[in-house]
C-alpha cells in the first residue's frame, strides 16, 4: 500500500473495522439461528422432552396388560410413523432425589443386595437397606409410575443394557412385599445379567 492510499484513509485500521463489523453480524446471526433452532426442537419436532410427558402418569388399564402402546398417545414424527410417550423420556432427576431398594433375588447368593447398594450409593442414589427378595427370578429393575428415566438411568449405572431389564412396577408381582416407599426396585437375579 502507498502512502497515498494510506493517507487517503484506506489503510489497516478501516479494513479491521469492516472485519470486526462483519464478525459481530455472523455472530449475532449465529445466535439468532440457534434461538429458533432451539425453539423448534422443545416445541413439538419428534425429538423433543414434550413427547415424553404423557408417561409420566401411565393409563393403570395399559400398565396392569403389560401394553404400552395406546395410539391415542402416540405422536405423528416427521418421518409419517409414530412414537410412544416413552419413546422420548424427559431427563432423569437427580440421583440424590431417588430412593433405590436393591433385591436379593438370587436364591441365596450371600451379599449381592448390599454389593448392588453399595453400587448406587457412589453415584449418590438415596439407598434402602438392601433385602432378600421374597420371590427370587430374573434381574429386574422395576419402576413407581413417573420414575422411567430413573430406571433407565440406575440400569445404566450397572452397566445393564435398560431394554432387558426396566419395567413398570406391579404390586400384584412385587418381588417384596414391603417397597418400602422406594421410587426404584432392583433385583439382582441370578440370571446374572446385572453384575457386582
Amino acid at each position: 500500500m502507498t502512502m497515498e492510499a494510506h493517507d487517503a484513509g484506506g489503510g489497516f485500521g478501516r479494513a479491521a473495522g469492516a472485519n470486526a463489523a462483519r464478525g459481530v453480524m455472523v455472530i449475532v446471526a449465529a445466535v439468532i439461528v440457534g434461538v429458533l433452532l432451539m425453539n423448534r426442537g422443545l416445541d413439538g419436532d419428534g425429538a423433543s422432552p414434550n413427547t415424553a410427558g404423557a408417561s409420566e402418569a401411565p393409563d393403570s388399564d395399559a400398565a396392569a396388560t403389560g401394553d404400552s402402546a395406546d395410539d391415542s398417545t402416540a405422536e405423528t414424527v416427521p418421518d409419517g410413523g409414530t412414537t410412544t410417550p416413552s419413546a422420548a423420556l424427559p431427563a432423569p432427576r437427580d440421583p440424590s432425589e431417588v430412593s433405590v431398594l436393591v433385591l436379593n433375588g438370587t436364591n441365596g447368593l450371600p451379599g449381592v443386595a448390599k454389593r448392588g447398594t453399595d453400587v448406587l450409593k457412589i453415584k449418590n442414589y438415596l439407598t434402602k437397606d438392601p433385602k432378600d427378595a421374597v420371590v427370587d427370578g430374573a434381574s429386574v429393575v422395576l419402576f413407581q409410575p413417573g420414575y422411567e428415566s430413573e430406571a433407565v438411568a440406575v440400569a445404566t449405572a450397572f452397566g445393564v443394557d435398560p431394554a432387558l431389564v426396566v419395567k413398570p412396577f406391579d404390586a400384584a408381582a412385587s418381588p417384596i412385599p414391603d417397597t418400602q416407599g422406594a421410587n426404584i426396585i432392583v433385583r439382582i437375579g441370578a440370571d446374572g445379567l446385572i453384575k457386582v
